[in-house]
């Protein structure tokens, strides 16, 4: 099994570290530094992000999954749809940015935390993110003595990838024909969990919900959890079994009454379980 592990906006291929161990120490993982994370190279777009996801993918022998986190989740969705299941053999999404074809409205805190951003990125300077957001956004299961030395490894946001990240391309869910796995935590305040579920939905995946976590369960207390999960599924990736029992409406396109047009009224019935055994501790 190969394993390519792609991390979000800002972050590095060190986001992994403590990950790493929970994999099974025959499979070959792979975490990725994206592009535009580098001192030399402080710039990049989503289509580049894609584009390194995609190299990595067709670097080894034999197909591989993919994890994609938070912007590099979205990059993720956009490789599935043009790699089939011979090249890509599964993909986890982790508190992924959401594609054009799903609602999202940022949160309060987002919107004011973004504000004082707006001379950097309008003058197209490197877009840092005070340590006082972070801890409001992004660290809040954090333990709070691994927070500074976090901080100190965060890297200025590509302004390229910023503003992809706004624009949120879609993607077309019909050509994605490998399992998908989305595992959404309760305590995210960047991406909210009820759309990170929707995913699940529009890619005939499976959601598991996890309660206690943020939005980066790599470093966070009790995230090791997702992890055995998901190196769990990834050792026999399956198409969907285990949805949630409640799903967003028609409006969007997408949720409970779709699935239930989809499968019958017996995803009802079977839909919940697996979410919630995910979010107990272990």
């Amino acid at each position: 099994m190969r394993v390519i592990l792609a991390h979000g906006i800002g972050l590095g291929s060190w986001l992994w570290e403590r990950w790493l161990p929970l994999f099974p120490a025959e499979w070959t993982v792979e975490a990725l530094q994206m592009p535009g994370h580098r001192p030399d190279s402080p710039d990049t777009t989503l289509a580049e992000m894609a584009a390194a996801i995609r190299a990595a993918v067709r670097a080894g022998p034999g197909p591989a999954a993919v994890v994609g986190h938070s912007a590099s989740g979205l990059a993720a969705q956009l490789v599935a749809a043009e790699l089939g299941p011979e090249e890509l053999a599964a993909l986890v999404l982790i508190n992924p940015l959401p594609p054009g074809q799903v609602f999202l409205v940022p949160s309060r805190g987002a919107v004011r935390a973004a504000l004082p951003l707006l001379p950097a990125f309008l003058t197209k300077r490197p877009v840092i993110i005070p340590e006082r957001d972070y801890r409001r956004l992004g660290m809040n299961a954090m333990a709070e003595a691994d927070i500074p030395a976090f901080y100190k490894k965060i890297l200025p946001w590509p302004r390229g990838l910023l503003l992809d990240v706004l624009r949120r391309p879609r993607v077309d869910a019909e050509r994605v024909r490998c399992p998908v796995l989305v595992c959404a935590s309760v305590e995210d305040r960047i991406v909210p969990w009820q759309k990170t579920r929707v995913l699940a939905d529009l890619y005939e995946g499976v959601c598991w919900r996890y309660d206690g976590l943020a939005h980066m369960p790599q470093v966070e207390v009790g995230g090791e959890r997702m992890g055995r999960d998901i190196a769990r599924w990834l050792a026999a990736p399956s198409r969907p079994e285990v949805l949630e029992s409640e799903g967003f409406g028609p409006a969007e396109g997408i949720g409970y009454e779709r699935r239930r047009e989809r499968r019958g009224e017996a995803m009802r019935r079977r839909s919940a379980y697996g979410q919630k055994q995910s979010a107990r501790p272990k």
